[in-house]
C-alpha cells in the first residue's frame, strides 16, 4: 500500500524537481516559491541530486542562466522566474 504524506504544494514541486534531477537549477528566492528552492537546495546539499545550483540576483538572471545552460545541452529548471 502506498504511503500517504502530507506536504505543501511547494514541497511537492521540490520533490518533483528531485525526481527530474536537472543538470542546472537557477535559484532566486522570491515569494511565493522560496520554499521550493530551499527544499531543493537541501536535496543538492545532501547529495540526493547531481545538480549545479546557481544562486542568481534576479528573475531575469535566473532565466538567463537557464537559457545558457539549455543552449549548452543541459536539462535545466527554475522555480523562481515568472512567465
Amino acid at each position: 500500500m502506498a504511503k500517504v504524506v502530507a506536504m505543501t504544494g511547494n514541497i511537492a514541486a521540490a520533490n518533483a524537481m528531485r525526481q527530474i534531477n536537472p543538470d542546472v537549477c537557477a535559484a532566486y528566492p522570491i515569494t511565493p516559491s522560496t520554499e521550493i528552492m530551499q527544499q531543493f537546495a537541501s536535496f543538492v546539499a545532501d547529495g540526493e541530486v547531481n545538480t549545479e545550483l546557481v544562486a542568481v540576483e534576479s528573475e531575469h538572471s535566473a532565466m538567463s542562466a537557464c537559457i545558457g545552460a539549455a543552449a549548452a545541452g543541459g536539462r535545466v529548471m527554475t522555480a523562481t522566474s515568472a512567465n
